[in-house]
């Protein structure tokens, strides 16, 4: 049990139920995680009051934004700290992180974030919350942020979105990693908002409609009910009653398989990745993916509409690389393809471009 926790980056939370006999093992990584969320705190605080003295409004999504609903706070495992900012105030954001030690990488192919480090902690500043899925929450999540709350782990305080906006960032985060690699960590972020936020009063008050607008509302339900049927949600939550339990099912055999951000299907999910993208968005995803990964394009733009046979040629390269055999590259192809098919029965309004 523990062994499949430490896959799926939810071992603070999972030892604290596991029998003694069985903790010690695992005692000093979940340790570590305890020690890094810590750190995660201190590094925020830090970066949250650079803002405030500045005048930058910002929020902090998923991170501590999604700790604040754990029983146990530090029992979610961080990773970087991502944050948004308004549009107009992205370019004086960058600059005030220049000036005070972070260092920064932005990829203008990639405009969704720049990513910044500073002392071994790695940020991510967000001028849209969007991706390339075709999810569209960031009109709600900018409405948000004229009201932001403040929430409070510990000692330690930060901005947040309101309840609505922040239950569709953890919402929406789990539509974008359907494709890219889904784990119960994320999962898990959303089934705690659900139990402390998120009962049918507000289902029907506010959360139902932005949802459907949003082409979530199956999503919400399904991983709600998921959560209810194998996670041990309460079963006082009656908004996702009408879930198909067979697609539960297949929800939950997909996060197994995958594992945090995909990470248990190894090489094969480079694979996995490009059957499902290529199948939604055809020789469309080869040029992209061509552009986006082509160094010499990045100097020589003439070369652009050869990017898509470099990107084929990259495929090729990378399937010889994993030295993986046929058969296992004919199972990652299905898996690609399940894959893309569950997308689009959980998200049917944003399968096709």
């Amino acid at each position: 049990m523990l062994d499949e926790a430490e896959k799926q980056t939810i071992l603070c939370i999972a030892i604290s139920a596991a029998p003694a006999e069985y903790q010690s093992k695992y005692q000093s990584r979940a340790g570590f995680g305890v020690a890094h969320f810590i750190r995660i705190l201190h590094f925020q605080s830090a970066l949250c009051e650079l803002f405030q003295a500045n005048g930058i409004p910002m929020v902090i999504l998923k991170g501590t934004a999604a700790a604040i609903y754990y029983p146990n706070p530090m029992q979610r495992t961080m990773g970087d700290i991502d944050f948004l900012v308004p549009e107009e105030s992205f370019e004086r954001a960058k600059e005030l992180l220049d000036l005070n030690g972070y260092r920064i990488a932005e990829d203008p192919l990639y405009p969704r974030h720049i990513e910044a480090c500073k002392e071994g902690v790695s940020f991510e500043m967000h001028r849209f919350f969007t991706n390339d899925d075709g999810v569209d929450v960031d009109r709600f999540l900018f409405a948000g942020m004229q009201n932001i709350k403040t929430g409070r782990i510990y000692h330690s305080e930060f901005p947040m979105l309101p309840v609505m906006e922040n239950g569709l960032v953890l919402l929406a985060h789990i539509a974008h990693h359907l494709r890219a690699g889904l784990g119960l960590r994320q999962m898990i972020d959303w089934m705690m908002f659900v139990d402390q936020e998120l009962d049918d009063e507000l289902w029907l008050q506010s959360f139902k409609t932005a949802a459907e607008q949003t082409g979530l509302d199956k999503l919400a339900r399904t991983a709600t009910k998921m959560c209810q049927m194998y996670l041990g949600l309460s079963d006082r939550i009656n908004w996702c009653k009408d879930a198909d339990s067979r697609l539960c099912a297949e929800l939950m055999d997909n996060l197994l398989s995958s594992g945090n951000f995909g990470k248990k299907r190894g090489s094969g999910l480079q694979v996995e990745s490009a059957v499902s993208h290529l199948k939604r968005k055809g020789f469309r995803y080869l040029q992209q993916a061509g552009e986006y990964n082509w160094k010499a394009y990045h100097k020589h733009k003439w070369l652009k509409p050869f990017a898509w046979i470099y990107q084929i040629g990259r495929y090729a390269r990378q399937g010889l690389q994993t030295k993986r055999e046929g058969k296992q590259i004919i199972e990652d192809i299905g898996r690609g393809k399940k894959r893309s098919d569950l997308y689009q029965k959980l998200i049917p309004g944003q399968s096709k471009e």
